[in-house]
């Protein structure tokens, strides 16, 4: 499975007002389907992690930081790959969504005006009263993150997010030692 409606997908060109409409109303019927799907992958690194119970990691995301810390500073993935961490970009897409709905609040949300950059593609938004319509891109964020060298900072990464929905930056690590 890849990350539904990457910039990697191309729209209908030209997005005509029929084919805007066309293809928001097919994702709309998928943003619940991407919404569970998103839980399940926090649950399988729950698994691929041990937790017991899995459903722990999805229920408190900090708990698994220090785990998912680890692997992302390192330079290849690929081990981790081998032994089911595949594809890890939606994993981490996953987790840190989790991380912020846990953190922050809100849900995952789809892009629905034809003018946006990111129409018709799954963001995290509905974490913000003041500002509803405000959206966070977190495949983007994190896709981005993948391509640092060795020794990225997952902290970071979730403290971006944090500023991009406008909440106090500060991540909390509740990871058992």
């Amino acid at each position: 499975m890849a990350y539904p409606f990457d910039p990697e997908q191309p729209l209908p060109d030209p997005l005509t007002p029929d084919a805007a409409t066309r293809v928001r109303d097919e994702r709309r019927e998928l943003l619940p389907t991407w919404a569970e799907a998103s839980r399940e992958l926090v649950v399988h690194l729950g698994q691929l992690s041990r937790w017991n119970p899995p459903e722990i990691l999805l229920e408190h995301p900090s708990h698994g930081l220090t785990h998912m810390s680890t692997i992302c500073a390192s330079e290849d993935l690929t081990p981790f790959e081998m032994i089911g961490y595949k594809p890890f970009d939606l994993l981490l897409t996953a987790y840190c969504a989790e991380y912020m709905f846990s953190d922050v609040g809100g849900e995952w949300v789809l892009d629905e005006d034809p003018e946006s950059p990111t129409f018709a593609r799954f963001l995290m938004g509905e974490h913000d009263a003041a500002h509803p319509n405000a959206t966070v891109d977190v495949y983007a964020a994190v896709t981005t993150f993948l391509n640092e060298p060795k020794g990225r900072d997952l902290k970071k990464l979730l403290e971006s997010l944090q500023d991009a929905m406008g909440a106090p930056a500060g991540v909390h690590d509740t990871s058992y030692p």
